[in-house]
Order: structure tokens, then sequence, then C-alpha cells
């Protein structure tokens, strides 16, 4: 099965681009200001941004009949004129996915010391004993000095277990605020402006942005805060939080959707769910983070569920 991608001016070229950056957890205060100029620039610019977010906030509701595509075969149909945006937005889908999937790499690769790409894991040993273990699309810098140990966390997730020196106090940075080692062992994870924590030996201290502090987030204890704001802790199973530091994933009756969004994680392009009848589909199930399609197999046979892959690392998952 095929789609052809159709030729696109400055205007729309430049609209998948912001598209991309503006789903970055990533994005700045200039970005957005840069954006708006953009978007004020010209009717043409607006209309391209319009056709572009138009096609991404309207598929939770596209259905495959939408596309094109046969429930029973991968043949793609002829369509009326009417739902044949669906089709070019098919395309376009694809190429904001190429466009971010350029973009990023290459930031990180300026703004870290150290990376991972997507699907890959890394471990890193530094210089004063500690290690850290980069998990999928990950990126750190380390800047020591004699006072203080400093990590900043640009992206992704990271499991630090911090060698004891009270005088150099170990610290990871995110854009939400900071993570004081008070102890061993524990993980951070930056998604969607907001930084979530585990503790697996010992504690650690947290600060937001803010000002807001937790003094003491203890062993076996998960919380999740923002610039301004610090969730209450929550007591976590330790043994499954731990499961990608040993390559995989672990669910026990979770919906279809939150499997997919963990999934997504680990591959390129993007997995789409078409359709809210299977949103909520429950999953129990241990899977390997270095090969997603066995779990989009395993998910296909096991539910009503039916899984196509199309260009620009697309997956579409739908009612069987």
């Amino acid at each position: 099965m095929t789609l052809s991608q159709p030729e696109y001016n400055a205007a729309e070229r430049e609209a998948m681009e912001w598209q991309a950056r503006l789903s970055s957890d990533r994005q700045s205060a200039a970005q957005r200001l840069a954006f708006e100029n953009w978007l004020t620039h010209s009717a043409e610019n607006a209309a391209a941004w319009r056709a572009v977010n138009d096609f991404w906030n309207g598929l939770d509701s596209v259905s495959l009949d939408d596309l094109g595509i046969d429930a029973a075969s991968p043949k793609i149909r002829a369509l009326p004129p009417q739902r044949r945006y669906w089709r070019s937005g098919l395309a376009l889908a694809a190429s904001v996915l190429l466009v971010a999937g350029s973009l990023y790499p290459e930031l990180d690769n300026y703004l870290a010391d150290y990376r991972s790409a997507t699907g890959q894991q890394r471990q890193v040993a530094l210089e004063d004993g500690s290690t850290l273990l980069l998990n999928t699309a990950s990126a750190v810098s380390v800047d020591y000095s004699s006072e203080r140990r400093l990590v900043t966390l640009h992206s992704g997730e990271a499991f630090f277990t911090v060698a004891a020196n009270p005088s150099r106090p170990f610290i990871v940075k995110t854009d939400a605020g900071q993570v004081q080692a008070l102890g061993t062992a524990f993980d951070i994870k930056w998604e969607n402006e907001t930084a979530g924590v585990t503790v697996f030996e010992h504690a650690v201290k947290i600060t937001s942005r803010s000002g807001a502090v937790k003094d003491r987030l203890a062993e076996g204890e998960r919380l999740q805060f923002s610039r301004d704001r610090l969730e209450p802790a929550g007591r976590i199973d330790l043994q499954r939080a731990a499961a990608w530091h040993r390559q995989r994933m672990v669910f026990q009756d979770r919906p279809l959707a939150e499997v997919v969004a963990e999934l997504d994680r680990y591959r390129p392009g993007k997995i789409l769910v078409i359709g809210a009848a299977i949103e909520k589909l429950p999953i129990t199930g241990v899977f390997g983070i270095a090969d997603t399609d066995v779990a989009l197999a395993s998910i296909e046979q096991s539910l009503p569920v039916k899984v196509r892959k199309l260009p620009g690392g697309l997956v579409l998952l739908s009612n069987r």
C-alpha cells in the first residue's frame, strides 16, 4: 500500500515545522512569540496553520472510511471530493513527523553531552563514580565543579545511581526545577513540561522553579512537579517502575490509549488510535522495548484491533 506525498508551498512547510516544534515539551516563550509573529505575518501563513492544526485536532474522530482504507484489507479506495482532505492530511501527518524527527535530534546533539536515540538506551559512567541510564530519546548535560555535581535533563528519562560525596551535592535540573540526591538511586522522567521523580533508594529533595519544596521524597515514593506546582507524593511498585531499566514495559489492566502512548516513546513516527470505542480496551502484558512491532502484533492478536502501518512511520490502530 502506498500514499503519494503532495507538494507543499513554503507556508505549508513552515506550518508543519511549527506543529512539530509546538508539540515538543521544550518550546520556550521566545519560540511561542516567534510563532505568533509568523502566524500573523500573512493570510497564507494563517490558512496553512489552520489546515495543519485542524487535521491533528481531528485525528481522534477520523475513521478508516474517512481515510479511504478498507477495513478488511490494506487497499486504498477512491474517495469522493469531500473526503480527499483526509487522504492528503495523512500524507501531511507523515511529513510533520519527518520534520519533527529531523529537528530535535539536531537540537539534542547541540545541547547535550550524552543522548540516546528513539528506542535506544545508554549507560553512562560519570567521573565521580556515579552512573546514569538514559531511556529512549533522552539527553543530558553534565557540569561538575568542586562545589557541586550538576546534571541537566534536557529531555526524556534517566535513572541515576549516585556516588556518595556530602561535600559535593548531586543535583539534576529540569525546566520545572531541580532534584537533589539525599541517597543513592532515583529516576526522573521529563515529559509535557512535567517532571516525574521515583526514588528507589534513600531519598531526594525537590525544589520547583517557583520555590515550592519537598524536603524529602522517600524510597518507594513518586512525585510529579511542574514549574509552579508540586503534586502530592504517592507510593509506587518499584518492581514495575524499574521495568524499563531491564528493557521491559509492564501493564496490568491499562487502557489501550495509555499503552499506545508508552509504545510510541520507543519507536520513530507516530501510533494513532482511530475511534474512541477501542481506547479503553484493557491490556495486561509484558513487552520488550527493543521491538515494539512485537507488542503491536500481540495487541492485534489479543484484542479486536487491527494494526496498519503506513508511510512516514504512522501506525493506525482501529476496531477490527
